[in-house]
């Protein structure tokens, strides 16, 4: 937090869990967690330091036994049974951890109804939150450019591109060519201005190595 703060960063988002159904969350869902509550660490962290807090989330879950199988694209239907277990997470998420500044859903195709039933979620329970356009289905509060992606034309609507740091990995991985460290900060920073100069907002992905 000191370090996103001191980079000038005004908020952070965690990723609470991703397509593998892993959480970083205490939750009563499901024994499939981390020890610690990371995402209430982070929380506390930031409301000491003044930035505010964000939560990633995965539409899809691996783990889950009434999901879809596993496909190639991640951009499955949810079950019933998986909608009821996204519900259930979202809001111990949304309830646990104080102001939440945006949520980030991801990949998944949820239908409109199923959509409409996370945002209405996010509006009754956070209704200062704005939700990205991953949620689908015309529910978002702003547009999610695709990934490392920004846009070929001005917008006029509120907008914001996720990146990562090498294009090709958004975690630690040994086989990453990493090149010269100043020349990927001089490309990272005049990203950023390019966004920032659009009128958009840039997310972007750090990588931690546990």
């Amino acid at each position: 937090v000191m370090t996103a703060k001191a980079a000038g960063m005004r908020y952070l988002v965690i990723t609470s869990k991703h397509h593998d159904g892993f959480c970083l969350f205490n939750t009563k869902t499901t024994s499939y967690q981390s020890k610690r509550d990371v995402v209430a660490e982070l929380s506390e962290a930031c409301k000491r330091h003044g930035l505010a807090f964000g939560i990633y989330f995965s539409w899809i879950d691996w783990h889950f036994p009434e999901a879809l199988p596993i496909s190639s694209h991640n951009s499955d239907t949810i079950t019933p049974e998986h909608q009821k277990l996204n519900i259930q997470q979202l809001t111990e998420l949304l309830t646990g951890y104080g102001p939440i500044c945006e949520l980030w859903m991801d990949m998944g195709a949820p239908s409109k109804e199923q959509s409409r039933e996370v945002y209405d979620l996010i509006q009754s329970l956070q209704p200062d939150c704005m939700v990205n356009g991953r949620i689908w289905n015309d529910y978002q509060d702003f547009l999610t450019m695709g990934d490392n992606e920004l846009p070929a034309v001005a917008l006029d609507c509120p907008w914001q591109t996720p990146a990562s740091i090498y294009k090709e990995t958004w975690g630690y991985r040994s086989w990453q060519v990493r090149g010269d460290k100043h020349e990927k900060i001089k490309e990272l920073s005049a990203t950023a201005r390019r966004v920032v100069e659009e009128g958009g907002n840039y997310l972007l992905n750090i990588g931690l190595v546990g």
